[in-house]
């Protein structure tokens, strides 16, 4: 049966144009490729990420630990990444780190592991240095902003006299996350934390550096001084600013919904310090702390007289020290209260959606009890206090409609259910289909094929 369907098929061949010949040659090849590239696609394994953020060297490494269990991997970021198929992503894990990788580039207190006896003082030194440098570097690589870190230290020898003895000295290079930033109390941290590990070293002799070059942390300030007050007065202010905008913005999101509410609030705080002594005497309040009393008795006798005289005196003295009651008070205000508080809140109307053929946003304005409420609610909030001449506006205004009538306009609009790249490869599919079906019936309507397929009916 084979062999006059293969006379027929050649026969039909030979019937055709060169031209045609070809046209139907390129549709089955176009086929076959597709479904076989389809198939292909469809087998491929989905691949996961292994290990990323590697280092050259230990990228490598693990390279050929792949390569020796012909495993399949692929290298992104620049062979800082690698990625192997998700059915055996945890298996490999697993067996890598059981070999001890990746090695971090980084080496800590692991340096004392091998101990080598010819070993002599200044490589002895020179190893715990790099041991304190490595622990430190992974110390600091744990905080969520940074990426990579680098820790110098410099220990100087021990001086003789103390005067002579210079200060050890240590500096910090940063490599933080794409569009991170470490904050400056992130960085004190940093400070006191190697000045804390290094013997005779304090947060000011620690210099941090960001990637970039850029100093990013600061001498610490004296709390007695000028700048050092200022500092941390502008510091408490921010804190208790922050604490009642927060105070208050959770309060009337939780009444009002997220985003119908913008609060800001500004505390004068007063840093007057006065330190005030106070002595209070009471007179009424006496009592006898001492008493001293003498009495003199004296007599004498004339024997110049007959008959002879005798006089005799006698006298006394009382002193008496009294005890005043007293009362003595010290006063020290160091400053940091409240003076004077404002407090701005917008609050926005109701806002809901007409039906119709075209929906479109109604404001409507709050009305004015509610808004009296929402007054009343805020300042208990903050602790209103009219004695000390304390602002508290709520203003009700229409916030920017432009956000939500973009998300009308897209509630109204076709959803698609596919992405931009799967349409698109639908889209070819179907511009294939419908090309080898027109081929097909070019070829089917050409005179030659009509006349032979009359020929086989025959």
């Amino acid at each position: 049966m084979a062999e006059p369907i293969t006379k027929q098929l050649t026969a039909f061949a030979n019937k055709l144009t060169r031209t045609q010949q070809l046209t139907i040659a390129g549709v089955v090849v176009a086929a076959i490729a597709g479904i076989v590239l389809m198939l292909n696609t469809a087998s491929q394994p989905s691949m996961s990420v292994l290990f990323s953020e590697l280092d050259q060297k230990d990228a490598g490494v693990i390279v050929e630990k792949l390569k020796e269990r012909k495993i399949p991997y692929e290298l992104q970021s620049g062979g800082s990444a690698i990625m192997v198929p998700a059915n055996v992503l945890h298996e490999t894990r697993l067996q890598l780190a059981a070999e001890g990788l990746p090695q971090s580039s980084t080496v800590g207190y692991e340096i004392f592991d091998k101990t080598n006896l010819g070993m002599s003082d200044f490589v002895q030194k020179l190893n715990y240095r790099r041991a304190i440098e490595g622990e430190l570097a992974r110390t600091i690589g744990s905080i969520d902003e940074v990426q990579k870190v680098r820790v110098h230290i410099v220990v100087p020898e021990k001086a003789l006299f103390d005067k002579d003895q210079n200060k050890a000295t240590a500096s910090v290079v940063l490599q933080l996350k794409s569009g991170r930033s470490i904050s400056r109390l992130n960085t004190e941290g940093i400070q006191n934390l190697v000045a804390s590990s290094i013997e005779g070293m304090d947060a000011g002799s620690v210099t941090v550096v960001d990637q970039k070059g850029q100093i990013i942390s600061e001498p610490p300030r004296d709390k007695n001084s000028i700048a050092g007050l200022s500092s941390t007065q502008y510091e408490l202010q921010q804190k208790v600013d922050q604490y009642l905008t927060t105070k208050v913005q959770s309060l009337l999101d939780g009444v009002l919904g997220a985003g119908n509410a913008v609060v800001r609030a500004n505390a004068e705080l007063d840093f007057t310090q006065i330190e005030k002594t106070t002595e209070d005497y009471d007179p009424d309040k006496q009592v006898v702390r001492s008493e001293q009393k003498i009495d003199e008795q004296s007599k004498s006798v004339d024997s110049l007289n007959f008959p002879a005289v005798n006089s005799a005196s006698q006298r006394g003295n009382t002193v008496t020290n009294y005890e005043i009651s007293k009362t003595v008070e010290k006063i020290v205000n160091k400053g940091g209260g409240i003076k004077r508080l404002s407090v701005a809140t917008l609050i926005n109307g109701k806002t809901k959606i007409t039906e119709g053929d075209k929906p479109a946003l109604e404001y409507k304005p709050r009305a004015d009890e509610e808004m009296q409420k929402i007054t009343q609610v805020v300042k208990n909030a903050v602790g209103y206090d009219p004695t000390r001449n304390d602002q508290v506006s709520v203003v009700n205004v229409q916030f920017d409609p432009s956000q939500q009538e973009e998300d009308l306009k897209q509630q109204r609009g076709l959803k698609l259910p596919l992405t931009p790249n799967e349409i698109a490869e639908k889209v070819l599919i179907l511009v294939a289909m419908l090309l080898a079906v027109w081929m097909i019936r070019k070829l089917i309507s050409s005179p030659q094929v009509r006349r032979r397929a009359s020929l086989f009916r025959a």
